[in-house]
């Protein structure tokens, strides 16, 4: 099935910052939620879930991402306060919690000819199912919201392979007493 590999992480630090960015970005989002997870691999890794709040319509806008988070990890009615701030209790809430993780081959290689992996900035509850976490993440690549997926990549079984031509043998068993 395409759609990157998923696995399961364990949160092993959140940090909440407002009015934040990353080094790359070029403006600051209301919320930056850098989570440090470990997948069982010997090395932690880092999710960087950003965004900003709808204040107009007040709602929870790009930042809906952090919400879908805390509700992967098992935390029910996530809500932001009046001043779009979020409550310390989710953060300590979500420590030692388990949650889906995709992460995908990027468009952009390496020197030694491999992709660059990114990692989907949506997550879900382990009980959803990791072919639902999948579904979702491609859901995104077709309607042009993640444009750095690299869809030729063999892990994703989208490279086609060439028929395998059946040549003739010239070692012929005719008449050999075997």
């Amino acid at each position: 099935m395409a759609g990157g590999y998923v696995t399961t992480g364990r949160v092993k630090a959140v940090e909440l910052q407002y009015d934040a960015k990353l080094k790359w970005q070029q403006r600051s989002n209301d919320v930056l939620l850098k989570v440090v997870y470990n997948d069982g691999q010997d090395w932690d890794k880092e999710l960087n879930l950003f965004g900003n709040f709808n204040k107009e319509k007040n709602t929870w806008g790009s930042a809906l991402k952090l919400k879908m988070f805390f509700e992967a990890v098992g935390i029910d009615n996530v809500e932001y306060k009046d001043d779009f701030t979020l409550s310390d209790f989710y953060m300590d809430k979500a420590m030692n919690k388990e949650f889906l993780v995709l992460s995908y081959p990027s468009v952009k290689m390496k020197d030694n000819g491999k992709p660059f992996w990114n990692t989907f900035n949506e997550t879900m509850a382990v009980s959803r199912g990791r072919d639902r976490l999948k579904e979702r993440f491609m859901k995104q690549v077709n309607a042009g919201w993640v444009k750095d997926y690299r869809t030729d990549d063999p892990l994703n079984n989208t490279v086609s392979n060439p028929p395998i031509e059946k040549k003739e043998s010239s070692f012929d068993l005719a008449g050999l007493d075997i």
